[in-house]
């Protein structure tokens, strides 16, 4: 049991103080909201803009298949929901 009495405007605490989180590479928008997926966006065509050469072609054709996937697995849904085929 805590016998110690805190007087108003006492701001000590037990734990140090530490800095706010800057997330991820100095954004401030949380991750998990719409501003923050739009850095993240950013942050992706940033990353990818600065590659050159073969890492550049190796990161386009991993986007353009996880696209392809993508279109592939809306197309089979919808498809399937029908129920044409």
């Amino acid at each position: 049991m805590n016998t110690e009495t805190r007087r108003d405007g006492d701001d000590e605490s037990d734990e140090p103080r530490r800095e706010p989180p800057d997330f991820a590479w100095g954004r401030t928008a949380n991750p998990n909201s719409v501003d923050g997926e739009l850095q993240n966006l950013a942050a992706f065509g940033t990353g990818l803009s600065r590659l050159s050469g073969r890492r550049r072609t190796a990161a386009s054709v991993v986007v353009w298949l996880i696209l392809l996937g993508f279109a592939l697995a809306l197309i089979f849904g919808i498809i399937g929901v029908i129920g044409v085929w």
